[in-house]
Formats: C-alpha cells, structure tokens, sequence
C-alpha cells in the first residue's frame, strides 16, 4: 500500500509525457493518424482514471478493514478485562457444591447418627474443694431401671397410640425418651410419635418427627417406615415432587424393606 502511495507521483509524470508526445506526433501527422493518436490519448486517459479509481476504492476498503480490526481489537480487550475483574472478585470464594439430590429436601438417612454419650462435656478449670469431714455423705446413685420398666413405660405410649389416642400417646412417649433417650426403643418411639402427627393431620411435625428416625438411625428397621410416611405426609399437603422423592429414597436405599413394595405402587400411582 505505501509502495503504491510513493509510486503515484512517478506514474502521473510518465503519463503526462505520454500526453504530450501523442500530442507532438499528432500535430505532424496527417488526419487519419490524428484520430488514432487522439482515441489512443483518450484511452491512456481512462486507463489512468480507472486505476486512480481503482487505488482510492483499494484504500478505502483497507481503511476499512483496519477500522473493524481496531473495533474488534477493543472489543476483545474489554472482554478480557472483565474476565481478569471476575476471576479477581471470585478468587477468595470456595466453588459452590453442585446440588446431588432430585429434590430440595435434603438425604438425611444418609448421615451418620449422633448420640448424645459421644459428645464429651468440657472440663471444668475451677480447682477442686478439699474434703473435710464435715462434708455431707455422698447418696448412693440411683437404682438403674430393668429391661421390664423400660419395656412397659415404651408400651404404655404405643397402646394409647393405637388406641385412636394420639395426643396422650405422644405424651407417654415423649417422657419415655426423656427418661430412657439413649435405649434401643428410642426409634420406635421416635418413629410413633410422627404416626401421631399424621393422624393428627399436622403433616410438618409429621414429617419432621420422621426425618428424626432417618438422620440418627438409618439403618433402624423403622428407618424405611420413616420414609414411606414422609412420602405419605407430601403427597397429602399436595407436593407430588417430594412424595415421589421420599419413594425413589425408599426403593434405592431399602429395596428389600416391608414398605419397598407399597412404595412402588404409590410411585406408579404418581407418575413416577
């Protein structure tokens, strides 16, 4: 391109020379030879105005093409910078947990149980008092109570439970697992004390009491019964989408479960 712009000033010379050769012969020549020095002049001329046009349109659509390259060139810096301003403000942030369950309600069957004996009470930093012999004599601990005591306070809550009593039931049971919280009935309390919810029709503490089996005993028996009557308790309230997630639950962690069966039924039943 700039050979071309340099180039200019030497072809209008040649040209003008051409001219006025063609135009010394003509005036030497006869009339025929006239005419074809003058079409021949005309012809140079419009040669030469042709590639002068042909020069200004080549550098307009350079002009052109630089204008878009240098938009483009702008364009991509703008971008890069705001890529370089997001990996900035995002560098300090930990990456989001991608969501791993078919449903807003989270899995809690699927985590370990805590007791209450594995949490360990913090020491006490204050000394300790000397003994003295006018101290008071220390009681004799507490009988423990028999498998039988046990057994027949758990009973009294189940039978008051199937007796049509949900409230009263549910009373005995909760002093039952205040009395004995850490006894192997303790899920089956838990799990029939949600059974009085639901028969109570109060579908949120129903579900919440089941969810108590699943989260701290999964591997219970009473763990599958716990999901089936979540489900239950969904599709009551009219949400199908978490109904059929408590029944899909259901069949992949406990396929072999009482409830498996019920549970595929009620799930072909909703469409699942």
């Amino acid at each position: 391109m700039k050979f071309l712009l340099a180039a200019r000033p030497v072809l209008l010379t040649a040209c003008a020379l051409a001219v006025v050769v063609l135009t010394g012969c003509a005036a030497k020549s006869d009339p025929a030879v006239d005419g074809s020095a003058e079409w021949r002049l005309r012809s140079l001329e419009e040669s030469f105005l042709q590639f002068q046009e042909a020069q200004r349109s080549q550098e307009d659509r350079l002009k052109h093409l630089e204008s878009r390259l240098e938009e483009r060139l702008k364009r991509l810096e703008t971008e890069l910078e705001e890529v370089k301003a997001q990996q900035t403000a995002s560098a300090g942030l930990a990456p989001a947990e991608p969501p791993v369950a078919r449903s807003p309600e989270p899995r809690p069957w699927t985590q370990p149980p805590v007791s209450a004996s594995s949490q360990v009470p913090p020491t006490s930093s204050a000394p300790a008092l000397k003994s003295s012999s006018a101290s008071k004599p220390v009681p004799a601990p507490a009988r423990a109570p028999s498998a039988k005591e046990i057994q027949n306070a758990y009973e009294r809550g189940l039978k008051l439970v199937l007796a049509d009593k949900p409230g009263p039931g549910r009373d005995a049971l909760k002093e039952f697992l205040a009395r004995y919280p850490d006894n192997s009935l303790t899920p089956n309390a838990l799990y029939w004390i949600g059974e009085t919810w639901y028969a109570q029709k109060d579908y949120t503490q129903a579900v919440l009491s089941f969810k108590d089996v699943t989260q701290k005993y999964p591997r219970h028996p009473k763990a599958s019964a716990a999901l089936y009557k979540s489900a239950l308790a969904y599709e009551a309230t009219g949400d199908k989408a978490n109904a059929m997630f408590y029944l899909k639950a259901l069949l992949d962690e406990y396929p072999r479960s009482e409830e498996a069966s019920p549970a595929r039924v009620k799930l072909k039943a909703l469409g699942g």
